[in-house]
């Protein structure tokens, strides 16, 4: 399952957050976050739509497996 956050949601998930490692945080409420253009940066890839989309395909597929049922929430920084 995949939503869109509102602009409320996003910063209401910023307060108390804990960064865990490059591209990867926990809000307050114990719920993990990836951070695309984090990810981007950290293996020095451009930031562009495309590798965007690869990046996000590639985080997808490895949550899906190692965490069935898992719900996944798409947040635009944009």
């Amino acid at each position: 399952m995949t939503r869109k956050l509102t602009p409320a949601e996003i910063e209401d998930q910023r307060r108390g957050s804990t960064r865990i490692a490059p591209g990867l945080w926990r809000d307050r409420h114990g719920h993990l976050h990836v951070s695309i253009p984090e990810l981007l940066a950290l293996v020095e890839l451009e930031d562009t739509p495309a590798n965007r989309a690869e990046v996000e395909r590639i985080a997808r597929e490895a949550w899906s497996r190692n965490v069935p049922g898992a719900i996944i929430v798409r947040q635009d920084p944009d």
